[in-house]
Protein backbone atom coordinates (compact mmCIF):
# COMPACT_ATOMS: atom_id res chain seq x y z
CA UNK A 1 0.00 0.00 0.00
CA UNK A 2 1.56 3.36 -1.00
CA UNK A 3 2.08 6.00 1.71
CA UNK A 4 -1.01 8.14 2.25
CA UNK A 5 -0.72 11.94 2.04
CA UNK A 6 -0.81 13.84 5.32
CA UNK A 7 -3.89 16.06 5.77
CA UNK A 8 -2.62 19.44 7.01
CA UNK A 9 -6.09 20.51 8.13
CA UNK A 10 -5.50 18.46 11.27
CA UNK A 11 -3.22 19.62 14.12
CA UNK A 12 0.40 18.74 13.43
CA UNK A 13 0.47 16.56 16.56
CA UNK A 14 -2.14 14.16 15.15
CA UNK A 15 -1.65 14.40 11.38
CA UNK A 16 0.34 11.17 11.02
CA UNK A 17 -1.79 9.31 13.55
CA UNK A 18 -5.00 10.37 11.81
CA UNK A 19 -3.68 9.29 8.41
CA UNK A 20 -2.74 5.86 9.72
CA UNK A 21 -6.06 5.43 11.53
CA UNK A 22 -8.13 6.52 8.55
CA UNK A 23 -6.19 4.23 6.21
CA UNK A 24 -6.57 1.29 8.59
CA UNK A 25 -10.32 1.86 8.92
CA UNK A 26 -10.64 2.10 5.14
CA UNK A 27 -9.04 -1.29 4.62
CA UNK A 28 -10.96 -2.94 7.45
CA UNK A 29 -14.08 -1.96 5.55
CA UNK A 30 -12.48 -3.18 2.32
CA UNK A 31 -11.87 -6.64 3.77
CA UNK A 32 -15.35 -6.72 5.28
CA UNK A 33 -16.90 -5.78 1.91
CA UNK A 34 -15.00 -8.65 0.30
CA UNK A 35 -16.19 -11.03 3.02
CA UNK A 36 -19.83 -9.98 2.62
CA UNK A 37 -19.80 -10.24 -1.15
CA UNK A 38 -18.22 -13.67 -1.10
CA UNK A 39 -19.95 -15.29 1.87
CA UNK A 40 -22.80 -13.04 2.98
CA UNK A 41 -24.85 -12.34 -0.13
CA UNK A 42 -26.59 -15.54 -1.21
CA UNK A 43 -26.28 -19.33 -1.19
CA UNK A 44 -25.44 -19.47 -4.90
CA UNK A 45 -22.20 -17.60 -4.36
CA UNK A 46 -21.16 -19.86 -1.49
CA UNK A 47 -22.00 -22.93 -3.59
CA UNK A 48 -19.85 -21.61 -6.44
CA UNK A 49 -16.92 -21.03 -4.09
CA UNK A 50 -17.26 -24.48 -2.54
CA UNK A 51 -17.53 -26.15 -5.94
CA UNK A 52 -14.48 -24.29 -7.26
CA UNK A 53 -12.18 -24.73 -4.25
CA UNK A 54 -14.02 -25.76 -1.10
CA UNK A 55 -11.03 -26.01 1.24
CA UNK A 56 -9.51 -22.72 0.10
CA UNK A 57 -12.94 -21.09 0.39
CA UNK A 58 -13.34 -22.31 3.98
CA UNK A 59 -9.86 -21.09 4.94
CA UNK A 60 -10.41 -17.71 3.25
CA UNK A 61 -13.73 -17.23 5.03
CA UNK A 62 -12.15 -17.99 8.40
CA UNK A 63 -9.11 -15.78 7.77
CA UNK A 64 -11.15 -12.78 6.63
CA UNK A 65 -13.54 -13.01 9.56
CA UNK A 66 -10.72 -13.34 12.09
CA UNK A 67 -8.71 -10.57 10.45
CA UNK A 68 -11.61 -8.11 10.59
CA UNK A 69 -12.24 -8.94 14.25
CA UNK A 70 -8.56 -8.62 15.11
CA UNK A 71 -8.29 -5.27 13.32
CA UNK A 72 -11.38 -3.86 15.05
CA UNK A 73 -10.08 -5.06 18.41
CA UNK A 74 -6.75 -3.30 17.99
CA UNK A 75 -8.48 0.01 17.35
CA UNK A 76 -10.28 -0.41 20.70
CA UNK A 77 -7.00 -0.90 22.60
CA UNK A 78 -5.86 1.66 25.21
CA UNK A 79 -3.66 4.58 24.18
CA UNK A 80 -0.60 2.90 25.72
CA UNK A 81 0.35 -0.63 26.57
CA UNK A 82 3.46 -1.18 28.68
CA UNK A 83 5.08 2.06 27.48
CA UNK A 84 4.18 1.29 23.86
CA UNK A 85 1.94 3.72 22.01
CA UNK A 86 -0.93 1.97 20.24
CA UNK A 87 -2.59 2.90 16.97
CA UNK A 88 -6.03 3.18 18.53
CA UNK A 89 -8.92 5.58 19.01
CA UNK A 90 -7.93 6.18 22.62
CA UNK A 91 -4.48 7.23 21.39
CA UNK A 92 -6.18 9.72 19.06
CA UNK A 93 -8.24 11.10 21.92
CA UNK A 94 -5.16 11.41 24.14
CA UNK A 95 -3.13 13.17 21.45
CA UNK A 96 -5.99 15.54 20.65
CA UNK A 97 -6.20 16.51 24.30
CA UNK A 98 -2.43 17.02 24.44
CA UNK A 99 -2.67 19.25 21.35
CA UNK A 100 -5.13 21.51 23.16
CA UNK A 101 -8.26 20.12 21.48
CA UNK A 102 -9.89 19.41 24.84
CA UNK A 103 -13.49 20.02 23.74
CA UNK A 104 -13.16 17.66 20.77
CA UNK A 105 -11.45 15.01 22.92
CA UNK A 106 -14.28 15.25 25.45
CA UNK A 107 -16.86 15.09 22.68
CA UNK A 108 -15.32 11.82 21.53
CA UNK A 109 -15.76 10.13 24.90
CA UNK A 110 -19.30 8.76 24.57
CA UNK A 111 -18.59 7.70 20.99
CA UNK A 112 -15.51 5.78 22.05
CA UNK A 113 -17.44 4.15 24.87
CA UNK A 114 -20.14 3.08 22.42
CA UNK A 115 -17.49 1.64 20.09
CA UNK A 116 -15.81 -0.28 22.92
CA UNK A 117 -19.15 -1.71 24.08
CA UNK A 118 -20.11 -2.69 20.53
CA UNK A 119 -16.93 -4.71 20.06
CA UNK A 120 -16.64 -6.19 23.56
CA UNK A 121 -17.43 -9.72 22.34
CA UNK A 122 -15.10 -9.28 19.39
CA UNK A 123 -12.29 -8.34 21.78
CA UNK A 124 -13.17 -11.34 23.94
CA UNK A 125 -12.71 -13.64 20.93
CA UNK A 126 -9.45 -11.86 20.06
CA UNK A 127 -8.10 -12.49 23.54
CA UNK A 128 -9.36 -16.06 23.86
CA UNK A 129 -8.69 -17.71 20.51
CA UNK A 130 -7.83 -15.38 17.60
CA UNK A 131 -4.66 -13.62 18.78
CA UNK A 132 -4.08 -15.91 21.78
CA UNK A 133 -5.03 -19.51 22.44
CA UNK A 134 -6.61 -19.82 25.87
CA UNK A 135 -6.25 -23.50 26.80
CA UNK A 136 -9.47 -23.68 28.83
CA UNK A 137 -11.45 -22.09 26.01
CA UNK A 138 -9.89 -24.41 23.45
CA UNK A 139 -10.63 -27.55 25.47
CA UNK A 140 -14.20 -26.43 26.19
CA UNK A 141 -14.72 -25.93 22.46
CA UNK A 142 -14.47 -29.70 21.99
CA UNK A 143 -17.74 -30.09 23.84
CA UNK A 144 -19.38 -26.82 22.78
CA UNK A 145 -18.10 -25.33 19.49
CA UNK A 146 -16.92 -21.74 19.67
CA UNK A 147 -19.50 -19.34 18.30
CA UNK A 148 -18.34 -16.75 15.82
CA UNK A 149 -19.79 -13.27 15.35
CA UNK A 150 -22.93 -12.54 13.40
CA UNK A 151 -22.71 -10.12 10.50
CA UNK A 152 -24.96 -7.78 12.50
CA UNK A 153 -22.39 -7.70 15.32
CA UNK A 154 -19.58 -6.74 12.96
CA UNK A 155 -21.77 -4.13 11.25
CA UNK A 156 -22.66 -2.57 14.61
CA UNK A 157 -19.00 -2.31 15.61
CA UNK A 158 -18.07 -0.76 12.26
CA UNK A 159 -20.94 1.73 12.50
CA UNK A 160 -19.74 2.83 15.95
CA UNK A 161 -16.18 3.06 14.62
CA UNK A 162 -17.30 5.28 11.74
CA UNK A 163 -19.27 7.52 14.10
CA UNK A 164 -16.15 8.18 16.17
CA UNK A 165 -14.01 9.00 13.14
CA UNK A 166 -16.77 11.12 11.60
CA UNK A 167 -16.80 13.27 14.74
CA UNK A 168 -13.15 14.21 14.18
CA UNK A 169 -13.38 14.43 10.39
CA UNK A 170 -16.38 16.77 10.53
CA UNK A 171 -14.65 18.97 13.10
CA UNK A 172 -11.68 19.68 10.82
CA UNK A 173 -13.00 19.28 7.27
CA UNK A 174 -16.79 19.61 7.47
CA UNK A 175 -17.15 16.30 5.60
CA UNK A 176 -17.16 12.60 6.32
CA UNK A 177 -15.48 9.63 4.62
CA UNK A 178 -17.87 6.96 3.31
CA UNK A 179 -15.75 4.06 4.56
CA UNK A 180 -18.66 1.63 4.11
CA UNK A 181 -18.76 2.39 0.37
CA UNK A 182 -15.07 1.81 -0.30
CA UNK A 183 -14.58 0.83 -3.96
CA UNK A 184 -11.75 -1.50 -4.98
CA UNK A 185 -10.62 -2.19 -8.51
CA UNK A 186 -10.42 -5.93 -7.85
CA UNK A 187 -12.68 -7.33 -5.16
CA UNK A 188 -14.95 -10.27 -4.38
CA UNK A 189 -17.17 -9.52 -7.36
CA UNK A 190 -14.21 -9.93 -9.72
CA UNK A 191 -13.27 -13.25 -8.16
CA UNK A 192 -16.83 -14.55 -8.42
CA UNK A 193 -17.01 -13.45 -12.06
CA UNK A 194 -13.88 -15.42 -12.91
CA UNK A 195 -15.09 -18.47 -11.00
CA UNK A 196 -18.44 -18.19 -12.80
CA UNK A 197 -16.67 -18.24 -16.14
CA UNK A 198 -14.67 -21.30 -15.07
CA UNK A 199 -17.92 -22.99 -13.96
CA UNK A 200 -19.51 -22.29 -17.35
CA UNK A 201 -16.41 -23.66 -19.09
CA UNK A 202 -16.65 -26.91 -17.12
CA UNK A 203 -20.30 -27.27 -18.13
CA UNK A 204 -19.48 -26.69 -21.80
CA UNK A 205 -16.79 -29.38 -21.57
CA UNK A 206 -19.21 -31.75 -19.82
CA UNK A 207 -21.90 -31.43 -22.52
CA UNK A 208 -19.36 -31.80 -25.34
CA UNK A 209 -19.56 -28.24 -26.67
CA UNK A 210 -15.84 -27.81 -25.91
CA UNK A 211 -13.38 -30.73 -26.31
CA UNK A 212 -12.15 -32.24 -23.05
CA UNK A 213 -8.54 -31.66 -24.09
CA UNK A 214 -9.16 -28.01 -25.00
CA UNK A 215 -6.85 -26.56 -22.37
CA UNK A 216 -4.09 -28.98 -23.37
CA UNK A 217 -4.12 -27.89 -26.99
CA UNK A 218 -1.50 -25.35 -28.10
CA UNK A 219 -2.79 -21.87 -28.90
CA UNK A 220 -2.57 -20.79 -32.53
CA UNK A 221 0.43 -18.63 -33.35
CA UNK A 222 -0.14 -14.97 -32.69
CA UNK A 223 -2.68 -15.53 -29.86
Amino acid sequence: MPPQPIDCRFPAAVQELWTELSTEVTWIHGRWIIYRRLFGTNKERVDLLNESAGTVSWILQDLLLNDVQLSISKLADPADDRNRRNLSLRRLQTDLRSAGEVALANNLEHRLTRFEVSCSQIRHRRNKWIAHTDLGTQLAARAVPLSGPSRAEIEAALAALREALDCVEMHYTGTRIAYEHFVMRSDGEHLLMELGRAHRYRRLVADGTIPKDDLGRPFPKGV
